[in-house]
């Protein structure tokens, strides 16, 4: 198992990531939770924009965008995937829930392109 690849462009900052390209696992002994639970929790991915400030990549403090990535209900067999694009205040302005991580993979990367491009609604 690995990390799932991603094509990520210039101008985000990775904050947090154990997106791993694996399938959830159904506990033998507990049909309602996984096995593989350590890698489908609330916390999977969080990637912030980022801007130049003196000719250095910083993440600013506001006027920012968030993707987050986690499992809900987190180690649950019957979770899935939510991939959020918030505001700096944690206002949603796009999500997507899916189990087809590879469908999310997807999306996160259009969401990536949009935004840099600046055709995500709610870009500043």
């Amino acid at each position: 198992m690995s990390i799932m690849p991603l094509r990520i462009p210039a101008g985000y900052a990775i904050t947090y990531n154990k997106f791993y390209d694996i399938d959830p696992i159904i506990d033998e002994r507990d049909k309602d939770r996984l096995s593989n639970s350590y890698y489908f929790t609330e916390d999977i991915l969080q990637i912030h924009t980022m801007v130049v400030i003196d000719g250095n990549w910083v993440v600013p403090e506001k006027e920012k965008f968030i993707i987050d990535l986690g499992w809900y209900p987190e180690c649950t067999s019957d979770g899935d995937y939510k991939l959020v694009v918030v505001d700096d205040h944690w206002n949603e302005i796009r999500s997507l829930r899916s189990r087809d991580r590879l469908k999310i993979k997807d999306t996160l990367e259009t969401w990536l392109k949009e935004i840099v491009d600046q055709k995500l609604d709610g870009f500043k």
